[in-house]
Order: C-alpha cells, then sequence, then structure tokens
C-alpha cells in the first residue's frame, strides 16, 4: 500500500494554509525605456498577468536553463 500525501487543509482544518504558505516579498527597481515597460505591461494584460508575475516568471524560466 502506498502512501499519499493529503493537502494541509484536510488534514488539519486549523492551520490557516493561506497565511501559513505566503512568503516574504521585497521590491526590485530596475530601469527600463518608457517603450519596453509599455510592451512588457501589455503582453501582460493580454496573458491576463500581473507584470510583476510575468517577469518573475521570464526570470525562473531563464535560470532554470
Amino acid at each position: 500500500m502506498a502512501l499519499k500525501s493529503k493537502k494541509l487543509d484536510t488534514v488539519r482544518t486549523d492551520i490557516p494554509v493561506d497565511v501559513v504558505t505566503q512568503v516574504d516579498l521585497v521590491r526590485i527597481n530596475l530601469n527600463v525605456p518608457k517603450t519596453t515597460r509599455a510592451l512588457w505591461k501589455s503582453e501582460a494584460a493580454k496573458q491576463g498577468k500581473s507584470l510583476s508575475d510575468m517577469i518573475v516568471e521570464a526570470m525562473e524560466l531563464s535560470l532554470s536553463k
């Protein structure tokens, strides 16, 4: 019989999973041309993402190579 892990909120209802799984965020500032920012922001909106999420995903993809 194989063991399967369960979701934390189904095992312990007293643990606020949404709070426990949060990570501390820090601000990063970078300078890019206005046109680049506008392009990035437009593309993020088309994909239904925030600009921050899109940049983080791009960096994670770049670092995983």
